[in-house]
Parts: C-alpha cells; sequence; structure tokens
C-alpha cells in the first residue's frame, strides 16, 4: 500500500512538472497538486500527439483498427478503409520508441502520442506501428515522418496492428 501512494503521488509531482527538476514532494506536498481542466472544460492530455502532416496517414484512421464482424460473416482487426492501404506506400509522422539504445535505428516503435513509459503504450495499440527501416532512421525526441510499404498484420500473433517496412525518412 505504502509503494503504491509513493508512485501515484510520485506521479501527480511529475505531472506538475517536477519530474527531472531533482525534486520529490513529499507526501503531504502531492495532495495540494491538481490538474486543471483546459479551456473548454476537457482535460488536457500530459501527453503530446504527433502534429499533422500534409499527405500522411491520419492516426484517428488508423485507431480504427479492432475486431469487426462483416455481413458475409468474416471476422477481421481492420475495417474495409484500412484494407485497402495493406501493401501500400505510405507516410506516417510520430514519434520514435527505439528497442535499443544509439543514435540510429532499423527497428523501432512508432506511436502518435509522446512515449514516457513502457506503460504508455499499452492502452492504444491501434495507434502504434512497428517499424523496420531499409536504412538507419536518426533518433529524435520529436516527432519524425518515416514513408514505407504499410502491412496490416491480420493473423500475425502480434498485439500490434501494423508494420511499416522498408522505411525511410521523410
Amino acid at each position: 500500500m505504502l509503494r503504491r501512494q509513493f508512485l501515484s503521488r510520485f506521479s501527480v509531482s511529475a505531472a506538475a512538472g517536477l519530474a527531472g527538476t531533482g525534486f520529490i514532494c513529499a507526501a503531504g506536498d502531492a495532495a495540494a497538486i491538481s490538474i486543471q481542466p483546459a479551456e473548454g472544460g476537457a482535460l488536457t492530455h500530459l501527453r503530446q500527439p504527433a502534429p499533422g502532416v500534409d499527405g500522411a496517414l491520419d492516426w484517428d484512421l488508423l485507431a480504427q483498427a479492432g475486431e469487426s464482424k462483416f455481413q458475409d460473416g468474416t471476422i477481421s482487426r481492420f475495417p474495409a478503409a484500412l484494407r485497402a492501404l495493406d501493401g501500400q506506400d505510405v507516410t506516417v509522422s510520430g514519434y520514435m520508441m527505439p528497442f535499443r539504445d544509439g543514435k540510429t535505428h532499423v527497428e523501432f516503435l512508432l506511436g502518435a502520442l509522446q512515449f514516457h513509459c513502457a506503460s504508455c503504450m499499452v492502452g492504444d495499440l491501434a495507434r502504434l506501428v512497428a517499424v523496420k527501416a531499409a536504412e538507419p532512421v536518426a533518433y529524435a525526441e520529436r516527432p519524425v515522418l518515416v514513408r514505407g510499404t504499410l502491412r496490416l498484420l491480420e493473423s500475425e500473433q502480434s498485439p500490434l496492428f501494423y508494420r511499416l517496412d522498408a522505411a525511410r525518412s521523410a
């Protein structure tokens, strides 16, 4: 119980902008922190979305993946709009999460939202793309733009929905 209280209070202090400053809120201090609604009453998300780029796939379109049952009785992970993209050359803008340390990477995840930790990814797997690059892509904390062949992972054992093959910086 004490560990969970510490972690949730630490998380709140990190969300308030104290992460990386060397300060850790004491138990009493964390209770005073709150997140205020943004303009219009919506709560702001602490993870920034990748900006939209003309000609790049829209993450909201990719997020439509999930189990669908069609009129003919077939079941698919993808609606027809996404099935049409399978094997197509596409451009995607997103945040890079490499699997190893280094300045360049040939395999990494690309996500619609900034990555802060491994648990950030679990909530929305349809907003992640596994990337296999044809040539190394330089790591960046800002969004990157990559182009490659989109593969829908219909029968794969992976929990991911998409892979971008032969990718390169766009």
